[in-house]
Order: structure tokens, then C-alpha cells, then sequence
């Protein structure tokens, strides 16, 4: 289950274009196997490239849906305090899994708030 943290109030940061997204701590318990999202983006090894972790989809039947706190779109900032910033998809990948395997996973997020 998902809880919003409010020792993390909400902020917004802006992107590239301009575009300003809101930034969301969201925390899952009972997740250890796992969210139930697929990711897509990270750092480009061969031409060292960071397009960001973004949450590509959200599976049915699983805590990230049926928890509803999370969008397709959603830019994953950290995971469990662990900063997502220049990794690969696979190192993100592995990121989500170890800290579902802890059962409990504490996302920041950062969501444009015009695409939902």
C-alpha cells in the first residue's frame, strides 16, 4: 500500500521546454514482488545520453495499480533515498528490484501535471 510522506512537501521543478513538473514522494509496503511497472529511458552507455527513468507502464493486478498513485509518464527521481540519475535502464532495473525485495519501496517522482 502507498502512503504520500509529508515530511516531503511538494515541489516543482521545471524540465527541458519548460515543462514544469511536480515532484511526489510515494512509499509501497507489501511489494516484494515487486511494483508492477516497466521502465524505459536511463543513461546511453555508447553515446553517454540520460533521457531519465520514466515509467513506461503500469501492469494490471499489481501494487502500482491498484495503488493508483503512480502515472505512465512518471520521471522516477530515487528510489529508497538512491538517486536514478545518470544509470543505465538495466542499473534502474536492478535499483527496483533490491529495494522490492526489501518490501518496502519509497519513490521520488516528478510528474507533469498538464500530460495526465
Amino acid at each position: 500500500m502507498a502512503s504520500p510522506d509529508s515530511n516531503h512537501p511538494e515541489m516543482t521543478i521545471v524540465g527541458p521546454h519548460g515543462t514544469n513538473r511536480s515532484i511526489h514522494h510515494v512509499a509501497f509496503s507489501d511489494c516484494q514482488n515487486g511494483l508492477g511497472i516497466k521502465i524505459i529511458g536511463g543513461c546511453q552507455d555508447q553515446s553517454e545520453e540520460e533521457y531519465g527513468i520514466f515509467i513506461k507502464e503500469i501492469l494490471p493486478e499489481r501494487i502500482a495499480a491498484t495503488d493508483n498513485q503512480l502515472c505512465i509518464g512518471d520521471l522516477i527521481l530515487e528510489v529508497n533515498g538512491q538517486k536514478l540519475c545518470g544509470v543505465t535502464n538495466e542499473r534502474a532495473v536492478d535499483i527496483l528490484q533490491m529495494a522490492s525485495a526489501t518490501n518496502h519501496v519509497s519513490l521520488l517522482i516528478a510528474r507533469d501535471e498538464d500530460a495526465k
